[in-house]
Parts: structure tokens; C-alpha cells; sequence
């Protein structure tokens, strides 16, 4: 009787933990871009890895590291991140989009990800360099 209470505490204790394990976007992100300021390749990989639906070998994903590695050797010093939107269609499905903030121009990066059960998973990334576009969008 002693080891089946114990074994019900220890399964209690792992599915606490296991619930507020679960990150939240803005987690996912937070580590994104930590890793970025140091390596944009393992950055791109790191999002990806929460999908195991996209294979980090596909073009796209090489093409998009080559230009984000490009585009931060034109643009100079790294500073930061800043979000400029949230958007939201339903609880399971948001994108944001982030501004960069480099020496010589700001470029923006638009995640989107999806909460089909419990996980988020990021659904899509792209960045463009044309952030004036964002004041004719945001209100």
C-alpha cells in the first residue's frame, strides 16, 4: 500500500510538472532571440525544432538562414528586438511580428505559430527589410 502512494505522489508531482512545462510563445521566442544575437543559424533551428512537422533541411529554410545572415553582415551591430503587433485568430493561432533593430536599418521578422493541442509549434517565419509598410498597417 506504502509503494502505491508513493507512486501516485511521484505521478501527481510529474504531470505538475509537466503541465507548467508547456512554454508559451514569448518563451519560445525570448530563447530565439537570445541565441540570435550570437548565431542566427542555430536560432532558425532552434524555432523550427519546435515543429516536428518541418524538416530543417528544407530550401526555404536554408535560403531564409542565408538571408538573415546576409542581411546582419549589410546592416551592422545587432541591438535588439522590439514587438510592434500581436495578432490573434482564435487561442491556437498568433502571429507576431517583431522589429530588429540594426545599425544601419530596422528589419522586420513575423512568426506565426500554432497551439494544436497542447504545444505551441512555430507554423511560419519571414522577415523583410520594408518596415515602413508597418506604419500604413498598424493603428
Amino acid at each position: 500500500m506504502k509503494k502505491i502512494l508513493i507512486l501516485i505522489s511521484l505521478i501527481s508531482v510529474f504531470s505538475f510538472v509537466n503541465a507548467f512545462s508547456q512554454n508559451e510563445p514569448e518563451e519560445i521566442f525570448e530563447v530565439f532571440f537570445d541565441t540570435f544575437k550570437e548565431d542566427v543559424n542555430k536560432a532558425i533551428d532552434y524555432l523550427f525544432s519546435t515543429n516536428d512537422l518541418i524538416s530543417p533541411q528544407q530550401e526555404g529554410i536554408r535560403s531564409l538562414k542565408e538571408r538573415l545572415e546576409m542581411s546582419r553582415k549589410l546592416l551592422g551591430n545587432y541591438y535588439g528586438h522590439e514587438l510592434i503587433q500581436l495578432e490573434y485568430a482564435g487561442d491556437s493561432y498568433r502571429r507576431y511580428t517583431y522589429m530588429l533593430r540594426y545599425d544601419r536599418q530596422p528589419v522586420k521578422i513575423i512568426m506565426v505559430v500554432y497551439k494544436p493541442n497542447k504545444v505551441w509549434k512555430l507554423q511560419n517565419l519571414n522577415f523583410e527589410d520594408k518596415m515602413d509598410e508597418s506604419f500604413e498597417t498598424l493603428h
